[in-house]
């Protein structure tokens, strides 16, 4: 297949795109990172514009962003590559700069166009010379986060999702590691789901930011499921072998660092057979985690055989250099008393965490998101 090269369209866009890389590393009085972040913002207005004007869309965009990059890496470096110009691109159309009907052309909004929160407005245009001067005060304003704050919030596909990490991380100032580990616990899922948000917020302003690696930090509560696809009634079996079909997408609302050991894991235990029905190991940690699977409410049994495993895991499984096993009992109901009152003495290092198979109401999250906000905030 026969490569087009840069044609004179192209030339013009990689153009006004060197006018913008220009500008901003000139432009001193603003930090570096801000004008980063505008300058990508600028480098996906530039693109996704261009784009729209042809009426092949994703074949003209492909060819455009192939072609921008192999121009622009080889002036200015790998940062523009295809995979980068591709998030400036997403960058631009998930936080537009929109101007209302009462703004002026400085001081527009921040809308994030694709979670449908503003209808169709006219996207500020500019020409590059001022993009650096006039829209870095609107940036200044609107956009409080570095450059990998944003690429971590464009992984976050669902726009209610987005939004809710954008606001805690500027308001609470996270660092991007923080951001990271935020995301990992799946806050979002634990804020959205919550029965007791006035508690949960009470925990968070506890905890704080974490230096260390904890096992009670790895596990979220609750964990959603709806992409196993389980309706109506079902089995631990069910469940078991419909989280091993969709293996990929549990070990990704697990979080980072959970490798995958096997599932019914063989335990021989005086003279009976005792299977685990999911073993994995965490990078993190250095430790085994045994996983088991409950239909139904959680009680004072489940804890008891997981006891048993991780005392069996220990002196079976367990490598010198690892840390001892921690045990993560997924249930469809966790009352809270039983739970604190049974893992309240000793050093139990096990989690007791409800799953979901559904998402409630959009409505009904809305109203915990923001709750939690405005709890925090007092």
């Amino acid at each position: 297949m026969r490569r087009i090269g840069p044609g004179p369209a192209i030339a013009t866009v990689a153009t006004e795109i060197r006018d913008l890389i220009e500008a901003a590393r000139s432009h001193v009085s603003v930090t570096a990172n801000l004008a980063m972040v505008n300058l990508y913002w600028n480098i996906g207005r530039v693109i996704t514009q261009d784009i729209q004007k042809n009426e092949k869309r994703a074949e003209y965009g492909a060819t455009l962003l192939r072609a921008l990059a192999t121009i622009l890496i080889q002036e200015y470096g790998a940062g523009y590559s295809r995979a980068n110009l591709q998030d400036m691109r997403r960058f631009f159309e998930s936080f537009e700069i929109c101007q209302t009907v009462s703004s002026k052309l400085v001081g527009g909004d921040i809308c994030q166009t694709v979670s449908g929160i503003s209808d169709k407005k006219e996207i500020l245009r500019t020409a590059p010379a001022e993009s650096c001067e006039r829209l870095l005060i609107d940036f200044r304003k609107h956009f409080r986060l570095g450059w990998s704050h944003y690429r971590l919030l464009l992984s976050q596909g669902d726009p209610l999702r987005r939004r809710f990490y954008f606001e805690q991380a500027a308001e609470q100032h996270w660092t991007v590691r923080e951001f990271r580990r935020q995301i990992d616990r799946g806050l979002f899922e634990r804020v959205a789901l919550s029965k007791d948000t006035a508690r949960l917020v009470a925990q968070e302003k506890q905890a704080g930011p974490a230096e260390v690696v904890r096992y009670e930090d790895i596990f979220k509560d609750p964990y959603v499921l709806d992409f196993l696809g389980l309706k109506g009634a079902y089995s631990e079996k069910d469940l078991e072998a419909a989280i091993v079909r969709n293996l990929e997408q549990f070990l990704t609302e697990l979080g980072t660092d959970f490798c995958f050991i096997g599932r019914q894991h063989a335990m021989r235990i005086d003279d009976d057979d005792c299977f685990l029905d999911l073993l994995f190991y965490h990078r993190g940690l250095r430790c085994l985690v045994a996983i088991d699977l409950k239909i139904g409410t959680f009680t004072a049994g489940d804890k008891g055989q997981m006891d048993l495993y991780l005392a069996w895991l220990k002196e079976h499984d367990w490598r010198p250099g690892e840390n001892e096993p921690v045990g993560l009992i997924l249930c469809t109901s966790a009352r809270r008393q039983h739970v604190e009152l049974l893992l309240r003495h000793g050093p139990h290092r096990m989690k007791v965490a409800e799953y979901l198979t559904q998402l409630p109401d959009k409505r009904l999250l809305e109203e915990r998101l923001k709750m939690y906000s405005r709890l925090l905030r007092e």
